[in-house]
């Protein structure tokens, strides 16, 4: 995940520090009702984006791994992984996931990246944690600085449309049982931001009356086209190609998830 958000209230605990043991379980979720991606697919997608334009890859950095779904992905496509997140107790199942199969490091970005890949990654909405189009070209820009000239950058962005209209002010809850959460969006109008309260319900294993009861904040920002571009442009990327949903098709104003494919230019 990016640095931690300026707008959390004192004593909150960090996004995800909390619901990562059920962080799965939620993507699942995403999947399901908004239409997120999955990882499996994801991993397809990005692989094509690397042979259509020449880029032979062997050694991936991936940024903001969570808990290693994507990790897992590229593990078993043959890829060496050397994987960051800013979260610890992410990063302990993400080594459960996939053991000695990846390096990780725990990094808050946009810190310096570990060096060596042909190509890096960002998955699941890392990106909208950057608070500003100033944050989002230092991590850009970090980015860069690893990269060798021609390479590729692939990440993802959840978009005003997500954000601001279908999420708008709504309520969305489920009840698994063992698990229940309710994600209460709020947005302002005339901001580019949408504040997520997350709440979670889990059962105790010696009871089953018994829950432990769990409250989150996210701030998620969305960026414009020409924004992104501009910062990427100004990071030394020469090309910044954004797609539907890890899909060939170009995105368009109703696109919820946009995925950008960022080339570096040839120093």
């Amino acid at each position: 995940m990016m640095q931690g958000q300026p707008h959390q209230d004192a004593g909150m605990p960090e996004p995800y520090a909390a619901t990562a043991d059920v962080y799965d379980r939620l993507v699942d979720y995403a999947i399901a009702e908004w239409g997120e991606c999955p990882r499996p697919q994801m991993a397809d997608f990005v692989e094509q984006a690397w042979a259509a334009r020449g880029h032979r890859v062997r050694r991936v950095l991936e940024l903001c791994c969570g808990t290693g779904l994507m990790t897992e992905q590229l593990v078993r496509r043959g890829y060496e992984v050397t994987a960051v997140d800013r979260s610890e107790t992410m990063l302990a199942l993400a080594k459960q996931r996939v053991g000695g199969a990846a390096d990780f490091h725990q990094i808050e970005l946009p810190a310096p990246l570990p060096d060596g890949a042909d190509a890096v990654v960002c998955t699941a909405a890392a990106f909208n944690y950057q608070a500003s189009a100033r944050s989002l070209g230092e991590t850009l820009r970090a980015v860069a600085t690893v990269l060798p000239a021609g390479a590729t950058f692939v990440f993802d962005i959840e978009t005003a449309a997500l954000l601001k209209g279908h999420w708008g002010n709504r309520v969305w809850a489920a009840d698994e049982g063992d698990l229940a959460f309710i994600w209460d969006f709020t947005s302002e109008p005339d901001t580019t931001y949408c504040d997520v309260h997350y709440t979670q319900f889990t059962r105790h294993e010696a009871g089953a009356d018994a829950y432990t009861g769990v409250r989150e904040v996210h701030r998620l920002y969305a960026f414009d086209h020409d924004t992104v571009r501009a910062q990427a442009r100004a990071a030394g990327f020469a090309q910044a190609e954004v797609f539907d949903n890890y899909t060939e098709r170009p995105a368009t104003d109703t696109t919820r998830y946009e995925t950008w494919v960022l080339t570096r230019d040839e120093r």
